[in-house]
């Protein structure tokens, strides 16, 4: 992609285009960043502007000034300081934020890669040979602008075939619910996020609500295709925002949880009939499948076929759809989030302690989202999924 000088928003470039705009915005974190600590250091020194505190040093207007990053090179207006000897006569103050800039070529773009590949503010202030409280300004006011960056996208652009929904937990009583959408053409699109002390159906409505309000339209020219795993409460919220949703339980969940009331030596041939089910196409395929295992796990524990056959609709959901069976990798299964939650433990997986009263958890979260959506790749059998779209076609007569 041909490098431009303007910052280009998220909403105009496209969000399969969002890696290139976000190395443009990092750009201008950086600038913004420099200016800000430099800033900070001439009131510290000076006094606020509406209130010097008169003492020796004085503002001395700004001088152009050019600093190198990994990015290359940013043209800043770096502020002056000037300072009053005993003679009475000035000199020009060195600016300790100006001089570990100069020094450490590319610093803020090393301690923005640092802190999100889990090293500590200390490590990152060794590192760099900065203070770990010029790290920490940094990293705060980085983070808040990729935060902003990622919620200030406008949704309404993007045509939702199906969408998936999953939490992690950041500790005891704080969760995460995230939302990811896949498009008419196989591209995923990270949505947003929702903090919370659990999975409830409080949290995930607020979530919903929040990404309708930013603009995205689910359900208007057909249902909507939504993935989940065992989570009533996921369940209850997507029924009351998306009456029709189809709702597709993931079969790696399923598989689990009967595994979990079975003895080990009938797991293996449990796991054998869930992959057959998870290979054959159609609902007439799909239900003599789901019926065999019914028939197997019935003979070995009466509780794990009683909760088996209660899923019955939310299991074979995306098989009665009758579309290809090269669709069944994309949506048996919630692979494609949980692998999203897995690199965001990778990245927020070395964070100590979380603080409530500040938006510590949307920061590190915003971040990590966008760093595993820079990697994102079409879903395969994309060339497929015009057929699930006339599947999803909402049934003529009245909505139930």
């Amino acid at each position: 992609m041909k490098k431009s000088k303007s910052i280009k928003a998220p909403a105009q470039a496209g969000i399969e285009d969002f890696k290139g705009v976000y190395q443009d915005q990092i750009r201008a974190i950086v600038r913004q960043g420099v200016l800000d600590m430099i800033a900070q250091e001439v009131e510290d020194l000076c006094g606020p502007t509406q209130f010097p505190n008169g003492g020796i040093y004085r503002r001395g207007g700004t001088e152009k000034v050019t600093i190198k990053t990994i990015c290359g090179k940013e043209r800043i207006s770096k502020r002056r300081v000037r300072a009053q000897q005993d003679d009475g006569k000035e000199i020009e103050v060195q600016l300790n934020t100006y001089e570990e800039i100069r020094q450490n070529k590319g610093m803020f773009d090393e301690v923005l890669e640092g802190m999100i590949h889990g090293a500590s503010s200390a490590g990152v202030g060794k590192m760099t040979g900065t203070s770990k409280g010029t790290v920490c300004a940094a990293w705060k006011a980085r983070s808040n602008e990729l935060l902003n960056a990622f919620r200030a996208r406008d949704l309404s652009g993007i045509d939702v075939l199906a969408v998936y929904v999953d939490g992690v937990f950041l500790g005891k009583e704080r969760c995460v619910v995230v939302a990811m959408a896949i498009d008419v053409n196989g591209f995923k699109h990270l949505l947003d996020f929702e903090e919370g002390s659990s999975e409830s159906s409080e949290v995930v409505e607020a979530l919903l609500g929040k990404i309708t309000a930013r603009g995205l339209v689910v359900g208007r020219d057909r249902r909507v295709l939504v993935l989940r795993d065992g989570s009533a409460a996921i369940a209850k919220a997507v029924s009351k925002f998306w009456p029709d949703a189809i709702q597709q339980e993931c079969l790696v969940h399923v598989e689990r949880a009967v595994c979990a009331k079975l003895s080990h030596k009938h797991k293996k041939g449990f796991v054998e009939k869930m992959n057959t089910l998870r290979g054959v196409q159609g609902e007439e395929a799909g239900e003599e499948a789901f019926d065999g295992i019914l028939s197997y796990v019935k003979k070995l524990n009466y509780a794990a076929y009683e909760a088996l056959e209660a899923r019955r609709d939310v299991v074979l959901a995306f098989h009665r759809l009758n579309v290809p069976a090269t669709l069944n990798v994309t949506f048996l299964s919630t692979n494609h989030i949980e692998n999203v939650m897995g690199n965001a433990r990778g990245t927020i997986g070395r964070v100590c302690s979380w603080r409530d009263e500040t938006n510590q958890v949307a920061r590190w979260m915003g971040v990590a989202l966008l760093r595993a959506q820079s990697g994102f790749r079409r879903v395969r059998g994309h060339a497929q999924l015009g057929e699930l779209c006339a599947a999803l076609v909402r049934p003529a007569g009245p909505m139930k």
